[in-house]
């Protein structure tokens, strides 16, 4: 069964600012020639109607925003991580994937009910919360104050 959102504006918004982060920065993804996504398929939180681009662009702000690679949602069949098409992607075998949607529903939570009227009004498709608030490159984000 396919999770809606309440305020699907938001995910694609999330998409729209993992995009805009990723381009600049090669991730694995950049250096594979000609590689296309396979058919969508089971994507929960991201609307089935995701374009390529912007599928592949929102998985590059994924690993950008906590430091990781694609298996580490995705399952990998093969020998070499960097061949994308020996992943399988619509499998849900690995609970990071899971976690991640999770984590997208709250970040569109946040931006769009929490946040809403606090600061200066965002510009259409602007996030004040990505993933990178918290977690800055890395897996698990800080939670605590470094002990100086």
């Amino acid at each position: 069964m396919r999770t809606r959102l309440p305020h699907g504006r938001s995910v694609i918004g999330i998409a729209a600012i993992a995009g805009v982060v990723a381009l600049g920065a090669p991730v694995g993804l950049a250096q594979q020639p000609q590689w296309s996504p396979p058919p969508r398929m089971n994507l929960k939180v991201l609307p089935e109607t995701t374009d390529d681009r912007t599928l592949i662009a929102t998985m590059r702000g994924f690993s950008q925003g906590l430091g990781v690679r694609c298996q580490h949602c995705h399952v990998h069949k093969g020998e070499n991580p960097d061949d994308l098409s020996t992943f399988d992607f619509a499998s849900d075998e690995k609970e990071a994937k899971e976690t991640a949607r999770t984590m997208l529903r709250m970040v569109a939570a946040i931006n769009d009910e929490h946040l809403k009227g606090v600061g200066e009004a965002r510009a259409a498709g602007e996030l004040k919360v990505t993933c990178y608030t918290c977690h800055r490159g890395e897996m698990q984000p800080l939670t605590r104050r470094p002990q100086q």
